[in-house]
């Protein structure tokens, strides 16, 4: 933290100012080591609440806290940065108590730094009662935050990791009449499990088709075939973010959801691979991954930026976008995230952590990006080369009580190279769908009825047992 405060204290130098002003929020967290204050999806107030944070002069650290809220803070400062903590007193209602220490510091008049996010209240009372100069200098602390040290990566590195085992384990889930916010709600858990405070945003499982709502963001409630389920869901683990996302099929995909399937894995990685290339900005980067969606006639329906740097806040300076012209550096950590957008049809996406390194990227999403199929009865990993393809199989036993149904209509795909787990109670077909597939079934009491079992495009049901 010492060397972050210095740090900034350099910049602080060069442009003049006698102090830099920081909220409570991940800005505190990574100069000084204090805990964020964490903010709710509705406003929490407490008297000056909007006055917290630090005030960073080129000798002090000073923290300012509600007293209450400082409950929770104000006893672990050993080992930050903080050279001198304030408790603002609960009927301080206007901020004299901020003011005040700011007056001791000798900051009226002078010229004074602030994060963007620094309240409106904080601002007007610097210029109107200290009648100091305030600038907006938030790229002195985004420059810093943007580039991770090795601690840093070991803790991104961990957090991508959390994030793929959610999604592993959220899969089976992803069934037909499911509810998607049951669905939010056990990722949100999950998270937990893994050791993560809190989600780093609200996430959510984006289900389009026939009958989700005009407008994208307007979703459907459950999963049902014929839809697309599209995750964005992070967690936040020893106060670093991660950003996910993956798209499972309701039911097999049709050669247009397929060929969506293949343009967002190529953009995103076209968009990697140009890392290799030599030095890179955010827009280089989002050109590259519009291009390929321009090209392909689908521009119109990636609706939105490539990524995002990403870190303490989900969201970070540099982001991926137009305009964006910061070279991105090695130690930066981003998102890239190409998605196709089509109302009442689909919304299919990737997106993966990306660290830059000083031979190109890291992807430190290791999970699989390959077409994930779910459906009523069927369910599969579909890699490269379909090996295996079952079609609607249905296997009855003759009996002296007349013919029993084992399996009604089972249906899956195996690619090459991927294991299926059939899972089910005792007596629901497990090991006689396995052993029709083998053609292992005892005859002439086990029959396959129906339907087709396709090993490399060659029906095994049409062949003798020599065969």
């Amino acid at each position: 933290y010492q060397r972050r405060i210095a740090a900034l204290r350099a910049g602080m130098a060069e442009r003049g100012l006698a102090a830099y002003l920081v909220p409570a929020d991940a800005g505190m967290e990574y100069l000084s080591g204090v805990k964020r204050v964490y903010r709710n999806y509705t406003h929490m107030r407490q008297n000056c609440l909007e006055l917290a944070g630090l005030v960073i002069t080129p000798s002090d650290v000073v923290y300012f806290i509600p007293r209450l809220t400082g409950m929770g803070t104000l006893p672990f400062l050993e080992g930050t940065a903080v050279t001198k903590a304030v408790s603002i007193q609960d009927p301080d209602l206007t901020g004299e108590t901020w003011i005040r220490e700011l007056k001791a510091l000798g900051l009226s008049g002078k010229h004074i730094g602030v994060n963007r996010d620094i309240s409106a209240q904080a601002v007007l009372m610097l210029q109107n009662v200290l009648e100091a100069k305030v600038t907006e200098e938030s790229d002195l602390v985004d420059s810093l935050r943007a580039v991770k040290d090795e601690e840093e990566i070991g803790l991104m590195r961990k957090n991508a990791e959390i994030a793929d085992q959610v999604y592993h384990e959220i899969m089976p889930m992803i069934r037909p009449g499911e509810r998607v916010r049951s669905i939010e709600r056990e990722i949100e858990r999950l998270f937990e499990t893994h050791g993560c405070s809190c989600p780093s945003f609200p996430g959510e499982c984006i289900v389009l088709g026939p009958n989700s709502g005009p407008i994208f963001g307007m979703n459907y409630d459950r999963i049902e075939k014929g839809y697309t389920v599209a995750f964005d869901f992070g967690g936040m683990y020893q106060g670093y973010c991660s950003d996910f996302g993956r798209t499972v099929f309701v039911g097999e995909p049709d050669k247009e959801l397929i060929r969506y399937h293949e343009l967002v894995m190529k953009a995103q990685s076209d968009a990697m691979e140009a890392l290799k290339s030599g030095q890179c900005t955010g827009q280089m980067l989002n050109d590259i991954a519009h291009g390929v969606m321009e090209e392909a006639g689908v521009g119109p329906n990636f609706i939105h930026r490539l990524g995002h740097c990403i870190g303490k806040d989900v969201h970070e300076r540099p982001f991926i976008a137009p305009g964006e012209q910061t070279v991105l550096k090695p130690g930066m950590t981003f998102t890239v995230e190409p998605s196709i957008v089509v109302v009442k049809r689909c919304c299919v996406r990737v997106e993966d952590v990306v660290l830059r390194t000083e031979a190109g990227y890291e992807c430190l999403n290791k999970i699989t990006k390959d077409i994930v199929v779910v459906g009523y009865v069927k369910g599969t990993v579909r890699v490269g080369e379909t090996l295996l393809e079952v079609k609607e199989l249905r296997t009855s036993f003759f009996t002296e009580r007349g013919v029993a149904p084992a399996v009604d209509g089972i249906s899956f795909t195996v690619g090459k190279g991927r294991v299926l787990g059939i899972v089910g109670e005792s007596g629901s077909g497990k090991s006689v769908t396995s052993l029709s597939v083998m053609r292992l079934l005892q005859e002439p009491a086990g029959k396959i009825m129906g339907g087709q079992i396709l090993f490399k495009g060659q029906d095994l049901t049409k062949l003798t047992d020599k065969q």
